[in-house]
């Protein structure tokens, strides 16, 4: 049903400029509306795509696991037994026995009981690891994430019924956390999550500076074992540097590819470890004595709490399963790290039985425990195996730094890198190209300084062993907050995992003089970037949204509307009354009639004064800094928009606020793709323009053609030359500079304030303006066949934005 006006023939070309009604250029308000409420639920499309995955599809992921989640922690037998401290320099069948007992009983309580079972069941978040999730959790029960992001999980309204509000006075106000425990009294709750962030950010920070050594240490050990076989092999770092840049290279294949082609290796790899372990049980099988807890307590009181410095060897690797939950899902990870278990503890056992035969073969007891001779043919099969698998280890660790920065980037605490998804069964599988060439430099240039693998071995397990204990501290915050379990549940999992992982951290803190210098040095720059850079957008996000300017500041005769609070209406009478806003939102304002409606918004407020608002004849698309806010608050807008109105006093006859949305799914069909609704204003409209995470963000003459459709009539159409409107697309472009004080209120005299105040200067102007500037490309995501169009097309407004 069309309204009167709507109805009337078009008049010339020179009335259109002149005429600022809404219904001369849109489509009426009723046709706009079944796209909203048949196609604006966000939740119908991604639920459509999210299956459980069948038995036979979780045997695959578990298969695929192994060459890509299970490389380091597989390949611990080839060092882990002879570099636990023992009591006596030849070691005796007790001290044998106490070894393989700590590595058991370490690998049930560290990797199976908390890793396998506890943090893989309450630690993930949307199906993604590590600790990033664990904070995306506690900050989502805690309302306290990062400002102006949606953390993933949060329970969120379709995409129609945000463009439909027409009110914000209470439908986006949080509830209050229950005030009864002290532990979430607001204090309490603000410090709690200043501790989970700066904790997340510690926790990325030691899997960064562990990135750069895991790789390292597995390359060098891997073209180190040739000399075993042939000690005139001098070229040991050349080729350990080439194999790192294959290494990383391949990476562009993604996680499902690599582990495709890395898991027949490590599957051979392991079924290789459990025949030698067999064959060596079988000469010694009183070996399984060595799983009384008996024996470990008894290393620990002859040596000290030094044997867990190379007992924790054997379960390096650990936290990058957890990171890399998101490539394969938690079953397949539980099922792989079981039958890892197994194949561990048959090889441990094995070498063990060797041992107590032949203690003196301790320092290669990895080779000389294959069964047969040196130079046998089974002797070179694992050789091979354990060099190609040692090559493999730091594949775990490449790609938890791949996840890890993918939810940086979504909550807004890292640059916004490019990242690629390699597969679209599984958002989570990604692939950051500047991530991996930076990682690539890193690597290259921590292999070149160690040179060798004792060098590199000696700073190996103190950024592991923290991590374990940031992992514990996290989810003792979770369990507290997001699931409320009983006090003695937290204090139970407190008193097993934190006092074992801190004597971990006490028998690895010996080797920073050795070289743990380094990871800690690292990781101390890594997490400064991650704190200043979060700390920087926090800045800069506030101001953005302090900067929105209200509909009444430009508009002084909408000032007399009646301002309407949806608080305390039922659900119904919400549903009711907002579709009921929806046709009026056109036509009218808050009741009024159209020619009144219109006279609310001919007057406008610029910087000479109350003046007449004119239109021109075309449309015109903005993209602001904070498009989120553009789509649910209806009662502002953004800053570029009024700095078009108070500086030129005139805007094309159609005005979109535009969005653009990564959907969960893979692929969004066309006629889902784009979202439009009316605002207050007559003539301007919000839309949401959605894309798969599989398909490029790009904003194309098909797509625009598509959101002009949803306004623009075939009568109006034809009053434009070749029937084709003036587009005008608006980028928001403002540069950002640090506060300078040099207003007498911030007068100081103090040398440490004044000398705080120019660092801050400098590393804002210097390194976040310039870094931010570079990755915020909305205007890329608009593209043209020709580029003289694009240089006509494209307008950049902006200013500056103190912080």
């Amino acid at each position: 049903m069309q309204t009167e006006e709507s109805s009337r023939k078009p008049g010339p070309r020179d009335s259109i400029v002149e005429n600022t009604q809404t219904e001369l250029i849109t489509k009426d308000a009723e046709s706009i509306i079944p796209v909203l409420e048949e196609e604006g639920d966000v939740s119908v499309l991604e639920k459509e795509c999210v299956r459980k995955p069948s038995v036979r599809e979780t045997l695959i992921l578990a298969y695929s696991s192994l060459g890509a989640i299970y490389g380091d922690i597989g390949t611990s037998p080839l060092y882990v037994l002879n570099s636990i401290q023992y009591p006596h320099d030849t070691p005796t069948p007790d001290d044998i026995y106490g070894a393989i007992s700590a590595i058991f009983y370490m690998f049930i309580i560290i990797v199976l009981a908390k890793y396998a079972i506890i943090v893989l069941t309450y630690g993930p978040n949307e199906g993604e690891g590590g600790q990033v999730a664990i904070y995306a959790k506690i900050a989502r029960c805690l309302r306290a994430g990062p400002k102006g992001v949606i953390i993933p999980g949060t329970p969120e309204r379709s995409d129609a019924i945000l463009l439909k509000r027409t009110e914000t006075s209470s439908s986006f106000v949080s509830n209050a956390l229950d005030l009864d425990s002290w532990a979430k009294k607001p204090a309490v709750v603000k410090q709690i999550s200043l501790i989970s962030l700066f904790g997340c950010f510690l926790g990325c920070s030691l899997v960064f500076s562990d990135g750069l050594l895991t790789p390292t240490t597995s390359v060098l050990s891997a073209i180190a074992g040739i000399q075993v076989a042939k000690p005139d092999f001098n070229y040991v770092l050349l080729v350990s540097e080439l194999v790192i840049i294959f290494l990383f290279a391949i990476q562009q294949l993604g996680s499902h590819r690599i582990s495709h082609l890395f898991a027949p290796i490590i599957t051979l790899w392991l079924i290789g470890l459990i025949i030698c372990g067999i064959i060596n049980i079988t000469s010694h099988p009183s070996i399984f004595r060595a799983l009384s807890p008996y024996y470990a307590i008894k290393l620990l009181k002859n040596v000290g709490i030094d044997a867990l410095g190379g007992v924790m060897l054997a379960i390096t690797g650990t936290e990058a399963m957890f990171a890399d939950l998101g490539h394969f899902g938690r079953a397949p990870t539980q099922i792989g790290i079981s039958f890892v278990f197994v194949t561990l503890v048959i090889t441990y056992l094995g070498q063990g039985a060797y041992l107590v035969n032949h203690p003196e073969g301790l320092a290669d007891v990895f080779y000389l425990s294959i069964p047969g001779t040196t130079g046998s043919p089974q002797y070179w099969v694992m050789f091979v195996l354990a060099t190609l698998s040692t090559i493999i280890a730091s594949q775990a660790l490449i790609l938890g730094v791949f996840s890890i920065l993918s939810q940086l980037i979504n909550l807004d605490c890292f640059p916004k890198l490019k990242v690629k998804h390699v597969s679209a069964s599984y958002a989570g599988k990604v692939y950051i190209p500047v991530a991996n060439f930076l990682l690539l430099v890193g690597v290259c240039a921590t292999t070149a300084g160690f040179k060798n693998l004792n060098n590199v071995t000696a700073a190996y397990g103190l950024g592991i062993s923290l991590d374990f204990v940031v992992t514990s501290v996290l989810m003792i915050i979770c369990m507290t907050y997001v699931y409320e379990f009983k006090w003695y549940v937290t204090t139970l999992f407190c008193l097993v995992f934190v006092p074992l992982e801190l004597c971990l951290v006490i028998a690895n803190i010996k080797k920073v003089p050795h070289g743990a210098w380094f990871p800690l040095m690292m990781c101390a720059i890594f997490l400064s970037f991650l704190v200043f850079w979060r700390y920087c957008r926090d800045k800069t996000v506030s101001r953005q949204l302090a900067s929105r300017v209200r509909l009444t500041e430009l508009y002084p005769d909408c000032k007399t509307a009646e301002v309407v609070d949806l608080r305390g209406r039922s659900a119904a009478q919400e549903y009711e009354e907002e579709n009921a806003s929806i046709p009026a939102l056109v036509t009218s304002y808050h009741g009024a009639s159209s020619d009144d409606t219109l006279n609310l918004f001919q007057r406008i407020n610029t910087r000479f004064g109350v003046v007449k608002r004119h239109t021109m004849p075309g449309a015109c698309i903005i993209y602001s800094d904070t498009p989120h806010q553009d789509i649910v608050s209806p009662n502002t807008v953004p800053r570029v928009y009024a700095k078009i109105i108070r500086e030129f006093g005139s805007i094309p006859s159609l005005v979109v606020f535009c969005r653009m949305r990564v959907l969960s799914i893979p692929l969004v069909p066309i006629e889902e793709r784009v979202l439009v609704s009316a605002t207050k204003v007559p003539g301007h409209f919000k839309c949401v323009v959605r894309f798969g995470f599989m398909e490029q963000v790009r904003i194309d003459k098909e797509i625009g053609d598509h959101i002009l459709k949803e306004f623009i009539s075939v009568k109006d159409l034809q009053q434009y030359e070749d029937e084709q409107i003036p587009i005008l697309h608006v980028f928001e472009k403002n540069e950002i500079r640090a506060k300078e004080y040099k207003d007498s209120e911030h007068a100081t005299k103090n040398p440490a304030r004044i000398a705080s105040r120019y660092v801050r200067q400098f590393m804002i102007n210097q390194l976040f303006s310039p870094v931010d500037a570079v990755f915020q490309h909305n205007d890329r995501c608009v593209t043209w066949s020709c580029e003289s169009d694009e240089e006509r097309g494209k307008l950049f407004i902006g200013g500056t934005t103190i912080i």
